[in-house]
């Protein structure tokens, strides 16, 4: 359970790292927010799977 715990805070604070870089990057209102995710999300699949970065 303790290691469970572990995990999850550090989900937690990744996630939370996320949701201030995409913020801070692409500005502080809900659509911003929203298409920075998505440009964000896809540069991190794309980094990961290793394809083209558009």
């Amino acid at each position: 359970m303790r290691l469970l715990s572990k995990i999850l805070w550090i989900a937690a604070f990744v996630a939370a790292t996320f949701c201030w870089m995409v913020l801070f990057e692409h500005g502080f209102s809900v659509e911003g927010f929203a298409k920075g995710v998505k440009e964000e999300l896809g540069a991190l699949v794309s980094l990961v799977s290793g394809g083209q970065k558009k």
